[in-house]
């Protein structure tokens, strides 16, 4: 075992194909942290200069929420481009995105160079590479009827073959990710730090565990077909598959035949349909005050306000259902791609390095509780909480022979002391809770290895040596 071992990783290491891969690896890794160090300290620069002065002149009529510059957005990006800078943030938990980066509908997106983009391409290849020929191969040249009738078993033979395809493609991977963490650590300590470290060796074992899958794969096939020409192409047909076309479509498809409307066409629906509620609530109001029931303009003030509210929560409410209906859609093209093992490692990796979607929920939960926060310090300060909506409503009533203008109630500001105004701070799970979430993923990938180990070393049992 260990003499098919060394030989197969002398053959690898001498091969122009793992000469190149380390150049490959070497000048990709060197470029993610080149990339992401200056793309780190702008997006940091900018975030400190922004909530500086937010807190500087704070606001109790709506305040803004950024987005604090992710320090591992270097190992899966998740889209992390096309998120806004920050949110605004109103009385009564309204919640309005500032406008992020445009996306370029001319051409194709330009998949970010972290390090699962380099992983998912540039080495599942090499490991297809590196494993194609291990029994076809073998078998083409007249060598494997001779290794078999000498003291090695078939078993023995596929794992040896297995261990040095994992030995061989290990040295890029590792050399690659140890320049991208000196790159990085030397301009971005925080990188370094305890918790990030976790982090990044469970990416590594994360990577492993991947790559595994396509050293499986590499040996079943070339077990079954005894061409190795034909073999590599059944292979990049598989791999096609598997990192491309089923991570892309189920997306694809949930947006083509989704029900849910776009948001252009839910506020063409929803707001007309607000406005009427609005006004037959002002027109109700209207006939008490005609028939003398409303005799006060603060009692009048207060049902206005009353209804006006009301208006608001609805709208509120409808949003709510868009942004679950939203969500859901996003799940369910999430899970339907879990079927390749590119999309499970994909969104470990997002669970790990906390970006992605992963990212935007826990934001959306932390904004939540500071809202909280934030309506408890208004009504200390102002003595009460003045809800917002996109669109604002007023009219005139006449109440004892007096006009009275009515309108949508506005947030007041404090103009007071507020140094005490509350900051708010997004808050990072902990290692185990980012494990919890990529538990499905995790799990995905397990019974990738399980199930294509059990088939690679069933075919190679049944394979016709001569």
């Amino acid at each position: 075992m260990k003499t098919i071992i060394k030989k197969e990783l002398l053959d690898n290491f001498q091969s122009i194909q793992f000469n190149v891969l380390v150049v490959v690896s070497i000048v990709l890794f060197i470029a993610n942290g080149v990339i992401f160090e200056k793309k780190y300290e702008k997006q940091n620069s900018n975030y400190n200069e922004l909530v500086t002065k937010l807190y500087q002149q704070p606001s109790t009529m709506g305040t803004t929420l950024y987005t604090k510059p992710n320090a591992l957005l270097f190992i899966a990006d998740g889209g992390d481009k096309y998120r806004p800078v920050g949110y605004e943030l109103y009385p009564k938990g309204r919640l309005s995105a500032m406008p992020g980066k445009v996306r370029n509908f001319k051409m194709p997106d330009i998949p970010e160079l972290d390090w699962a983009f380099i992983i998912k391409i540039v080495f599942t290849l090499y490991v297809l590479l590196l494993g194609y020929s291990s029994v076809s191969g073998e078998k083409e040249q007249g060598t494997l009827r001779l290794i078999l009738s000498n003291s090695h078993g078939r078993i023995k033979f596929l794992v040896s073959k297995y261990i040095a395809i994992i030995l061989t493609i290990s040295i890029p991977l590792l050399i690659g990710i140890l320049i991208s963490l000196i790159i990085l650590g030397a301009s971005i300590p925080q990188v370094l730090s305890l918790d990030n470290l976790l982090r990044i060796l469970l990416m590594v074992m994360l990577a492993f565990a991947y790559l595994s899958i396509f050293a499986f794969l590499s040996l079943l096939i070339s077990s079954l077909v005894h061409q190795s020409s034909l073999v590599l192409l059944v292979l990049l047909a598989v791999w096609i598959l598997f990192a491309i076309i089923v991570p892309n479509v189920p997306s694809i498809l949930s947006e083509e035949f989704s029900e849910v409307p776009s948001e252009y066409e839910t506020a063409n629906q929803v707001g007309p349909m607000i406005q009427k509620q609005v006004w037959e609530r002002i027109e109700t109001i209207r006939k008490r005050v005609q028939q003398g029931e409303i005799k006060t303009e603060q009692e009048l003030k207060e049902l206005t306000d009353e209804a006006f509210e009301q208006g608001q929560q609805d709208l509120a409410s409808h949003y709510k259902s868009y942004n679950d209906a939203m969500k859901q859609r996003a799940r369910m093209a999430r899970n339907l791609s879990r079927i390749s093992p590119t999309a499970l490692f994909q969104f470990a990796s997002e669970n790990i390095a906390q970006t992605g979607l992963i990212q935007e929920e826990q934001f959306e939960k932390d904004s939540q509780n500071y809202s909280a926060i934030y309506d408890d310090y208004i009504l200390k300060k102002v003595g009460k909480v003045v809800g917002t909506s996109p669109w604002n409503f007023g009219t005139g009533i006449e109440l004892n022979g007096k006009p009275i203008h009515i309108g949508s109630p506005r947030p007041e500001e404090y103009n007071g002391d507020k140094s005490d105004f509350p900051r708010f701070e997004e808050s990072k799970p902990s290692i185990v809770r980012s494990l919890k979430n990529a538990l499905l993923d995790l799990a995905g990938l397990i019974l990738w290895n399980l199930v294509l180990a059990v088939l690679a070393f069933a075919a190679f049992i049944r394979c016709d040596i001569r």
